[in-house]
């Protein structure tokens, strides 16, 4: 019945009009029904002192009409809301002054009979009179009557009530006047808003609009009609409470016991209600007020001032409002371990009640927003470690659901994880939502998980317990992939593609694929191919070390093979005269033969490696699939194996794998693909030879791959970096995983100032299990091979291969973080590419804190 508004009209004066405009015209009178010209000439007439402004030169020409317009929309929705709680208060005081004042009226009928003479005893007096008057004349009329002397009569004493029959009167007689007051008082109130809001229904121009509301609006905020208004249910309660007393009065009047018991618990009600009153001041939590409660809180603040800061004191400490409303506002806002703890449960609670998937996507769309900031962090950890809410003296309990009422551990994480992967799917299949709706619905849940993951490592058990069903979150990332043409980011230009977008598309992917990386099979296949490696040599050893020497020899096999077919194709390349196809060909075999021989020789001594193409086809297979296809659309991790239309030998059958991995190249087949070029060209001749369009068709698809050309190129004993990397998979993968960002990196181009933060913060979040890999040589080969890669590539000279300093620094520090404890021929490799990256970059903290770490006595003897 009772509730306090503060003085709801503070909080908009942030758009009333300027003091010029009020000051030059009279505002209109909406009761009045007179057309706007007779208004007009009235305003006109009231202001001499604007005699000589026209008034098309005091008004706002027709593109202020907008300004206007939102401001009436502003202030009929704040106003319509305050004045709607305002009715439905004052509809309750009237019902309820209305029964009150029934019942109270029963009692005074019988109470004020008591300050009058009661008839019935005056009658009686007047009988005992003329009984005792009658009996003096009869005895006068006796034998000795006369000698009976006759009495005056008594006259009839004076009426003077009883003190507790007044007190009781005076009581209840000025409870029913104020509650009439309050019933009076609350239809007036009506009437009130009625009128002001009448205003927003009468006229159809904004401006009138705008100015007639803000007339009224600021007489309103000057004669305090808040106060009016809230003030009206505390004439209920002083009626209640003058009735209670005069009721405790009247009851000692007639019976003590039944006085004392309901005296009892009218001081228990009381009691209540001065709790009611003052809980709010001393804990601000407190729902309950009454509406003096607004008036203890000015006396305490006045006296014992509490203090507060938010984001818009700037971190200072300022005096809470004497206001109420705004107080509890104000130190709702504090910053403080309790609100932190409050963000979490409401974001808990949230979770709790979120039931259908049109509701939790605009919760799922706020999470990056939500952990933006540290606070947010700081927030969603406290989420993370939850603790069951038990309300105190000092924090009262509200809208909690009955899980956590009743202290029962609830994990909201692995439920948020699971509402996000139920979401997703609902946008991985076709035809459940609309092509448009479906996008939206994926890019925010994927943006919602990165941001969590990013967030909370190593909060709640580890990172991936924010991480939704990673087969759900690869259909995703393999849908958005295809539809915003991840692939095909540095050939897009920048109006037809979301930047963005792609920049968070690209980090999620490189952590859905950290997690399935990890996957047993992955490290099987890996396994295997080591394995295989080591059979190669007929040794009975599986052992990395005999793996390495059969690397070795593939090494200078594939190389020499890679360098002859590339003379052959640049040779191709010069000829385009397909007439004399004979002639050329046979040329070409002149000019090329030792390319061709070396190709010939090199493809029959590898036949010994067909175990290991399998091995490694079979790892790039488990590797496609353990990741959903996600390494498909990451730029520069995997593609499909180029199709190859030349003709074979009849005994011979091409394998045709699905998908090429540039890190895990199959030597056999590769050589195979090369060396097919030096057949064609052998049995251009025979019968049914087919004759290219081009020469350079007769040469392997494999040569045109920009991927394979950096890598075979460009590294040296790239088949023991390749075989290093398999050991690395095997043992985690944590350098392959930096290679793969490196290269999307490198694919991608330029990095925008705000994608930084990102890719730093997914960096981060791929080597933070460091400390688990320092033991693996192959992590410790490829680290260093890494860190050579990116260091030359400052001295390229291309923009497209220049990688970021954050990557650069995130790297050496992982190397001064697992190399100190490697072998020394390790230390000191790494010290030399320190070095030489020092001499360019002299300034680097990080390097110079690296090159101490790695100059450490003991570590290079």
């Amino acid at each position: 019945m009772t509730t306090r508004h503060g003085n709801p009209f503070d909080v908009e004066k942030q758009i009333g009009l300027s003091s010029d405009v009020k000051s030059s015209e009279k505002q209109p009178n909406i009761f009045d029904a007179e057309d706007d010209d007779r208004k007009s000439s009235a305003r006109g007439a009231q202001h001499g002192s604007n005699e000589n402004i026209s008034q098309k030169a005091q008004d706002y020409d027709e593109r202020a009409a907008n300004l206007w317009s939102v401001y009436v929309q502003e202030a009929e929705s704040h106003d319509r809301a305050l004045i709607e709680t305002w009715k439905d208060d004052m509809e309750g005081i009237i019902i309820f002054a209305g029964l009150y004042s029934a019942s109270l009226t029963a009692f005074l009928v019988e109470s004020y009979q008591n300050l009058q003479p009661d008839p019935a005893q005056e009658t009686v007096f007047l009988l005992n009179q003329s009984v005792s008057l009658l009996a003096q004349i009869s005895q006068q009329l006796g034998p000795n009557g006369s000698n009976v002397p006759i009495g005056l009569p008594q006259s009839l004493p004076a009426f003077s009530p009883q003190p507790s029959d007044v007190r009781v009167n005076v009581f209840w007689f000025m409870s029913l006047v104020f509650s009439l007051g309050a019933a009076l008082a609350a239809t007036i109130v009506q009437q009130w808003v009625r009128d002001y809001m009448h205003v927003f229904q009468r006229y159809n121009n904004s401006l009138k609009r705008a100015r007639v509301r803000q007339f009224l609006y600021e007489g309103a905020v000057g004669w305090n009609m808040s106060i009016v208004v809230d003030g009206i249910p505390a004439l209920i309660h002083i009626s209640l409470f003058l009735f209670f007393i005069g009721l405790s009065d009247f009851l000692f009047s007639l019976n003590h016991i039944v006085a004392i018991m309901t005296t009892l618990m009218i001081a228990f009600c009381g009691l209540a209600y001065i709790w009611s009153m003052v809980s709010p001041v001393l804990y601000a939590q407190s729902p309950y007020q009454t509406p003096l409660t607004g008036i203890f809180w000015w006396i305490v603040q006045t006296f014992r001032a509490r203090q507060h800061s938010d984001n818009s004191t700037m971190g200072e400490r300022r005096l809470v409002s004497t206001n109420m409303t705004d107080g509890r506002v104000e130190l709702a806002m504090d910053e403080s371990d309790d609100r932190r703890s409050r963000d979490a449960r409401a974001i808990r609670w949230v979770i709790d009640n979120l039931t259908e998937d049109s509701e939790l996507e605009p919760f799922v769309v706020g999470i990056p927003g939500s952990l933006s900031s540290p606070w947010g962090k700081e927030v969603w950890g406290t989420v993370a470690k939850y603790q069951p809410f038990v309300a105190d003296s000092s924090e009262a309990s509200a809208n909690h659901s009955s899980s956590d009422a009743s202290g029962a551990r609830h994990d909201a994480v692995n439920d948020l994880s699971d509402r996000i992967t139920r979401l997703m799917k609902t946008c991985t299949e076709p035809g459940i939502l609309s092509e448009q709706a479906r996008r939206k619905r994926a890019r925010a849940c994927i943006d919602a998980a990165l941001s969590l993951v990013l967030s909370m490592d190593g909060v709640s058990g580890g990172e991936w317990r924010w991480f939704v069903d990673n087969d759900t979150m690869s259909q995703a990332l393999v849908y958005l992939g295809g539809v915003e043409k991840i692939k095909q980011w540095p050939t897009l230009p920048p109006s037809d593609f979301d930047s963005a977008f792609a920049a968070r598309w690209m980090c999620m992917a490189i952590l859905a694929t950290r997690k399935s990386i990890q996957h047993a099979s992955v490290r099987e296949a890996a396994g295997s191919v080591i394995a295989s490696l080591s059979y190669a040599r007929a040794e009975d050893s599986s052992s990395d070390d005999s793996a390495i020497q059969t690397a070795g020899v593939v090494d200078k096999r594939v190389k020499k093979a890679w360098t002859a077919a590339q003379n052959i194709y640049y040779r191709l390349l010069t000829e385009s005269d397909t007439e004399k196809m004979d002639e050329v060909a046979h040329e070409i075999l002149v000019d090329c033969k030792d390319d061709i021989t070396d190709l010939e020789y090199i493809w029959n001594l590898l036949g010994w490696a067909d175990d290991v193409d399998m091995s490694i086809l079979e790892l790039v297979r488990v590797v496609v699939e353990a990741t959903g296809g996600v390494l498909l659309h990451l730029p520069g991790a995997a593609m499909e194996w180029p199709a190859d239309t030349r003709r074979l030998p009849e005994k011979i059958t091409l394998r045709e794998p699905k998908w090429l991995i540039p890190q895990l190249l199959p030597p056999q087949l590769l050589t195979e693909r090369l060396w097919l070029c030096a057949w064609n060209l052998r049995n251009l001749a025979s019968p049914g030879a087919e004759w290219p369009e081009a020469f350079a068709d007769l040469s392997a698809p494999e040569l045109q791959l920009r991927e394979l050309q950096k890598l075979l190129d460009d590294t040296e004993g790239w088949f023991k970096l390749q075989l290093w990397r398999i050991q690395d998979i095997r043992d985690g993968g944590l350098v392959y995983m930096l290679e793969l960002f490196v290269t999307a990196l490198r694919t991608t181009g330029h990095i925008s100032p705000e994608s930084r933060p990102l890719y730093i913060a997914t960096l981060q979040s791929i080597t933070a299990d460091w400390s688990s890999h320092r033991n693996s040589l192959g992590t410790q080969k490829c680290l260093i091979a890494l860190l050579r890669d990116v260091l030359s590539s400052m001295h390229t000279g291309s923009p497209s291969y220049v990688i970021p300093t954050f990557v650069i620094d995130a790297i050496l520090e992982l190397v001064g973080n697992i190399i100190p404890g490697s072998q020394r021929s390790l230390v000191k490799e790494a010290l030399s590419s320190v070095d030489d990256y020092l001499a360019s970059t002299p300034q680097s903290m990080v390097a110079l804190s690296v090159k101490e770490r790695l100059e450490s006595p003991g570590l290079l003897g």
